[in-house]
Formats: structure tokens, C-alpha cells, sequence
């Protein structure tokens, strides 16, 4: 697996000594086999300590180097006695670049040998470059022959292709790297990016058969997890302005801004730094994820950030919870509205999202000029969010304006656009953007990030997600979706046959597309999975003549589960919004009870803030289950996945946006129920598993759409998007 990656994290100043070196390794050994890094943060597994390596080169067949740079021209060194570097003219009396290279290679070294993937595998090696000094310099100094810097110093003359090449062959050579297959070396480079925190593996009673579902969840819980080349540079690179990112459901979003949130704590602990949400259910699970990310960061344990600092709010907030939208009306003296409030205003009763659109409106409308309170904010799940929220968070921010949103692709649930920067910010008055996505800032961050490859849902489940979603295989065609190529591409998938030209549409014909692996990467869609027996279908259609059956069948089921030696937090039962929900759950929750398992449901049985309870399986609606996941998932009452609610004034739009968010809880497996009498959308199912790992359907364009999700065509072109 050929890897030529060089990865600057930090802006590089063309006049730099860094500059310099990095060019020159970039030209000796651009074409190999390796992994290059710039300023890229090294945090020691024990102790607080951390170090920024200037340069860091993985070589598969010359191990991993770690190079410490230092600008200084031979009139700043005074002397050199053992580690410590006299120095005149300099920002410091005493360096000691040795050391600090040496740091850094055992920091690495650490990281690696901690883990029993990566123990072993690498030989380690430091220099100290000095781009400025000739050897001429160096040599009439004499400190060419100090035993502290003998065969450690790479100087000026040593930085063209051939010399340096030949250097660095020379000192590998001292400590060889063994040869290392292809898994070990996408462990090493992963390793090298920082694996992400994991549980211990569960496990699995001695005599388990092989075709034990639970060996597949073990399999997944034991697995090195590590970020991708673009999941680094979004949790590593900190914009200096606004960013987005847009992606599928289960690419990351979430866990990258949760670490760069952690990130920037931990090296600006002044910041005011706002993480917002919408999904209350979120709230421990994202206090969680960021502390074990910081605890990562400092190395420490016992470390816990400055929640007053960092502040993780939900977008709207309650009277017994601080939101952003309650702290800023609060900060700018008017006084937060309520649900209550809502009501009033409008004479009727409205959905979470329409109520938080008012207040956000209102609250826009009113203040002529908002204070300026936070330093960074990010914002999670922003398909949920009305354009003044946006608005409002970049005008409580200080310049730059680090505003940094994510949403996920075609899951606005009761919203049916997602956040266009100039459509959200508008233009200024010489008509150039408020914020502009195009292109990226100083130190290689890109205003816009589209990530595509889904390492939650499996692929099968994912492109019947989407199926589903978009109304592909529709009787009356779709309702919503992308109708170019580009934009198929865009979202990870590939149009082997047909387009979307209107001689294509008017004449009906097909369109196959597929899901490439690159774009797919879960274990279970892997060739070489191990645990096929025990696996089965991802995705499994069951239906019913009634609710009461469905019921009584997902209890069984479940029952069933627990004794395979499932946890029930392994499970999860959620599915499109319904008439009377949950006199439905309760009544599923009473034969789950009849059977032994207990269960819960989440915002009825515990407060908003909480999605699961130890020991019981839970069960939410489709807006309390959004953000969450499972190994499990049974998405029940599917039949309203093309119902829409008319008391509600729901369009089939938001229903198959619902059913998107249930399918996409799963990790493993996603049981699909409902009553067949009442939906076609079981056909269309059980054609998207017929037709696996393809899909056909009928060429559309946007003129045939109620709803287009073309980039291209719903705003104009940003380029780093």
C-alpha cells in the first residue's frame, strides 16, 4: 500500500529554516513509500509534557525520524558543552536541540510501543537540522567532532536530494528497520496519526459458537482505530475563520470537532470556546467524549478541562441547563423565551425545530448589537439549526470569527435545507460573502471539508439509507436527491452506468451506481472478515399484519438477543415518528417486561438529558435516537417512513428523512418492522437487497425534485466544498 503523504500542520513560512528542510526532504523522498509530518503534536501517554516534532518522516524500509530545526546562523552558537548550546543573539541564552530531538523520538516511541499492534514493529532515529550553517562553518568552529553532536547534526550542505538521501540511509542503517507487511505498515501510519480512545474489548465465554453474533462485535471493539489523512487535518489544523464541514452520518463529525475542541483547550486554556448541539439526549455523551480526548491530550488522568472556558451548551438550553441560545439573550439583555413563550407568540402549538427557528428570529430581530463572547464555536448537528442561529453565533465571536459547523448529508429532520454559507450570512455591500468557503487558509486548513467515507454503517444499510431516503426506487420517482455525477462522487459513491441528462430522464432510463470500499471502510464490508458465519445479513425486512404482532415479535427478538449474550446496550429500538409513539413503546416496553428484559424510554422514563440506563434496552423516537448509535438497531413502525402525519403538516420528505436517521443508528445490524399493508416502502427495501452491492433506478434531474441536494445548483460554487 504505497503511501506519499507530506502533512504540514502548521503555517510554513517561505523564509524559514523549516521551509527549507521540509522542501528538501519532500524532494529526497517524495516519491518513496512514507509518511511526512509538520508540526505535528506528539503527547507523551504519561506526564503532561507534550512535544511538537518539526519535522516527523515515517520510511517504511528506514524507519521513523524525527528532526528538530533550528534557524540559527553558526554566529548565534557561542559553545556547545554536552546538551546545552550557548547562544548569543538568540531568543533564548541556552538551547538544547539534541534533547528536544530526542524528546520527541521517545514521545513517538512511547505512543508506539504502548499499543501491542504497533510494539516493535519500527527502528527510531533523531537529528538536529541546520539549514542556515555550512559545513565549512561548522568545521572551522569546531564542533564537527563533539561526542554530543557526532553523526546527530544535519547541516546546509547536507540538504540537497543525493547527501541527504545518503545521510539518512547511512544512520537508518545503524538500527535497520525490519521489512513490514502491508497491515503492519497502515498500523504504523495510523498509529503515527494517533489511535482514538477505545474500551476494552468485551468478553467472549469459552465454548461461544462460531456463529455467535456477539464474536462480530468483539471483533469490532478489538480493532486499532485511528483517523484518516483528512479526519487529521480537521481535528489538527485550526482554521482562522470559519469552517464547515458536511458529510454522511458515521464519518466522524462529531469525534473530530470533540478532539480539535479538546485540542485548542489545551493550547489556548484562555479561549471561550462554545460546543453546541441540538439533540439533548447528547449532553453527557459529548461532556464525555471531549475530557477523554483532553485526557489524551495532557496525559493525565486526573486532568479535567475548565468547563467554565470550554462550554459544552445545548442550542436552545432550559432553565436547569445553560444553552447558547438562553446565554447569549441573557448576555444581551433580553429575557430567554420558552416553549410556553413560542405559543403564545403564535397562537398554536409548533415542532421543536419551528419554535427554535422563532425564538432565534426574534432574538435576531431584537438586538441591534450582540456582545462579542467566545473565541471559537463549534456547532454539531447543524442541519437542525435555523440560519439566524448561525447568524448570531458569528456575531458573538471574535475576530477571526473561528465559527466551525458540521452537518450531516440528508438529515435535517423537519428541515429541509442544509446551511449554504451566503444563502445563511448574505453578502456584503461591495457584494463579496460575509464568510467565503472558498480555498483554504494559511497553514493548509480548507474553509469547506466534504467527507464521504462512513466507518459507522455498513455499506449495505447505508445505500438502502439512502435509497430510501432519496425515494430512488419510488412508484412516483424521487422526491429528493443529487443529479449529477460529480455530486454522486462527492457523497462516496460511483455511476457505473447511465446519467442524469434530460434525454435520459424523458426517455426513463437507468442509472446504476455502487459504494467503492475506499468509501465504505466498516470491517464487516471488508474481503477478508473473518466472522462471516457469524455476521448474517446487515440488513434484515420483517413485517406484520399488525402492531401488536410487530410488538410482540421485536420483544422476542430482543429476548433472544440478551441470551447470545448481547448487552442491552447493544440494542436499540427507534423508527420514523408515528401516531400515538408513545402509547407504542409503552406497550412494547410491557411485553419486553413480560419476557424479563427490562427497558427504557428515553425523555419518558428519564430526563432529556439521558438516552440510556445501565441494564436496560432502550427505546426513543426517531428525535431522541439522532446522534446516537448501536450495534443493534430495530427500526419498528417503518411504515410511516411514507406517512406522513397530517396533524403534524409533515411532507413525505421529513418522513424518509426520519427513516434515514433510524437506519443509520446501526453499526452492525439494522431489523427493519413494520405493518406491510400499510407502506410500499418495504418493496422498495427489499429491491435495494436484491439488487446489492449495486443500485438501479430511474435517471432524474432537479426539475423532477421536490427537494435538490446538489451543491452546485442550490448555491453558488464555493470551492472548498
Amino acid at each position: 500500500m504505497a503511501s506519499q503523504k507530506f502533512q504540514d500542520f502548521e503555517a510554513l513560512n517561505p523564509n524559514t529554516a523549516e521551509r527549507r528542510f521540509w522542501e528538501a526532504l519532500r524532494e529526497a523522498f517524495g516519491k518513496d513509500e512514507c509518511l511526512a509530518y509538520f508540526r505535528f503534536p506528539i503527547y507523551r501517554p504519561s506526564g503532561s509534557v507534550h512535544r511538537v516534532p518539526d519535522v516527523i518522516l515515517l520510511h517504511r524500509s528506514l524507519g521513523l525520524w524525527v528532526f528538530e530545526v533550528k534557524g540559527c546562523g553558526i554566529s548565534n552558537i557561542q559553545s556547545i558543552h554536552g546538551a546545552i548550546w550557548t547562544m548569543a543573539n538568540w531568543h533564548s541564552e541556552e538551547e538544547q536541540p539534541t534533547a528536544q530531538a530526542e524528546d520527541g523520538m521517545y514521545a513517538i516511541q512511547s505512543r508506539l510501543t504502548e499499543r501491542r499492534e504497533t510494539r516493535g514493529l519500527l527502528s527510531f532515529h533523531y537529528r538536529v537540522v541546520l539549514p542556515l550553517i555550512s559545513t565549512e562553518e561548522w568545521q572551522k568552529k569546531g564542533l564537527d567532532d563533539l561526542p554530543s553532536t557526532s553523526g546527530a547534526i544535519l547541516l546546509q550542505n547536507d540538504l540537497s536530494p543525493t547527501p541527504l538521501r545518503q545521510k539518512i540511509e547511512a544512520g537508518a542503517s545503524e538500527h535497520p528497520q525490519r521489512p513490514l507487511s502491508d497491515e503492519q505498515w497502515s498500523l504504523a501510519c495510523a498509529a503515527l496519526g494517533g489511535p482514538l480512545p477505545s474500551k476494552e474489548p468485551r468478553k467472549i465465554p469459552t465454548g461461544t459458537p462460531s456463529q455467535n453474533p456477539v464474536r462480530v462485535i468483539q471483533y469490532m471493539e478489538s480493532r486499532f482505530k485511528a483517523l484518516d489523512e483528512q479526519q487529521l487535518k480537521i481535528a489538527y489544523l485550526v482554521p482562522e475563520g470559519p469552517q464547515r464541514i458536511r458529510g454522511l452520518a458515521g464519518t466522524g463529525k462529531t469525534v473530530l470537532f470533540a478532539k480539535r475542541a479538546a485540542l485548542i483547550h489545551r493550547e489556548h486554556p484562555e479561549w471561550r470556546v462554545a460546543f453546541i448541539f441540538f439533540t439533548r439526549s447528547l449532553y453527557d455523551q459529548t461532556l464525555s467524549m471531549i475530557k477523554e480526548f483532553f485526557v489524551e491530550l495532557t496525559g493525565d488522568e486526573s486532568s479535567e478541562p475548565d468547563w467554565q472556558n470550554l462550554q459544552v451548551l445545548h442550542a436552545w438550553g432550559a432553565k436547569e441547563r445553560k444553552g447558547f441560545y438562553r446565554t447569549v439573550a441573557m448576555k444581551a439583555g433580553k429575557q430567554p423565551m420558552g416553549v410556553n413563550d413560542v405559543e403564545r407568540d403564535l397562537g398554536r402549538k409548533s415542532s421543536p425545530g419551528d419554535a427554535f427557528r422563532h425564538i432565534c428570529d426574534k432574538l435576531e430581530r431584537s438586538v441591534s448589537k450582540f456582545p462579542v463572547l467566545y473565541d471559537a464555536i463549534f456547532i454539531d448537528e447543524g442541519q437542525d439549526l435555523p440560519p439566524s442561529f448561525y447568524r448570531i453565533a458569528h456575531r458573538v465571536l471574535a475576530d477571526p470569527r473561528r465559527l466551525y459547523w458540521a452537518y450531516d448529508e440528508a438529515q435535517g429532520i423537519g428541515n429541509l435545507t442544509v446551511p449554504r454559507a451566503k444563502e445563511i450570512f448574505g453578502l456584503r455591500p461591495g457584494q463579496s460573502p460575509v464568510v467565503d468557503l472558498s480555498g483554504v487558509y494559511r497553514g493548509g486548513a480548507r474553509k469547506g471539508e466534504s467527507m464521504k467515507a462512513c466507518y459507522r454503517t455498513p455499506r449495505q444499510i447505508l445505500m438502502a439509507a439512502h435509497a430510501i431516503n432519496m425515494g430512488l426506487l419510488r412508484e412516483g420517482g424521487p422526491l429528493q436527491g443529487v443529479s449529477n455525477q460529480a455530486e454522486w462522487e462527492s457523497i462516496g459513491y460511483t455511476v457505473e452506468s447511465g446519467d442524469f441528462k434530460p434525454a435520459s430522464v424523458k426517455a426513463g432510463r437507468s442509472v446504476t451506481i455502487t459504494r467503492e470500499a475506499a468509501s465504505s471502510p466498516h470491517p464487516i464490508d471488508a474481503r477478508d472478515f473473518p466472522h462471516t458465519e457469524a455476521l448474517g445479513s446487515p440488513l434484515t425486512v420483517k413485517t406484520f399484519a399488525s402492531e401488536a404482532e410487530e410488538q410482540q415479535w421485536i420483544a422476542n427478538q430482543i429476548q433472544q438477543d440478551l441470551k447470545l449474550g448481547f448487552n442491552p446496550w447493544d440494542l436499540l429500538v427507534t423508527g420514523p415518528s408515528g401516531d400515538r409513539e408513545t402509547p407504542y413503546f409503552q406497550a412494547l416496553q410491557g411485553r419486553l417486561k413480560a419476557l424479563g428484559v427490562p427497558s427504557v424510554i428515553a425523555g419518558v422514563d428519564t430526563s432529556a438529558d439521558v438516552f440510556r440506563r445501565d441494564g436496560h434496552v432502550t427505546l426513543a423516537s426517531i428525535f431522541r435516537a439522532k446522534g446516537n448509535e448501536s450495534w443493534k438497531v430495530y427500526a419498528c413502525r417503518f411504515d410511516y417512513a411514507t406517512r406522513p402525519l397530517a396533524w403534524k403538516g409533515e411532507s413525505e420528505l421529513e418522513k424518509r428523512n426520519e427513516a434515514f436517521v433510524a437506519l443509520t443508528r446501526a453499526r452492525i445490524w439494522c431489523v427493519v418492522t413494520g405493518v406491510e399493508a400499510k407502506s410500499h416502502v418495504f418493496r422498495e427495501l427489499r429491491s435495494v437487497l436484491e439488487q446489492s452491492p449495486r443500485l438501479s433506478f430511474k435517471a432524474f434531474n432537479q426539475a423532477t425534485l421536490k427537494r435538490i441536494n446538489d451543491e452546485e445548483l442550490t448555491a453558488a460554487p464555493e470551492q472548498g466544498s
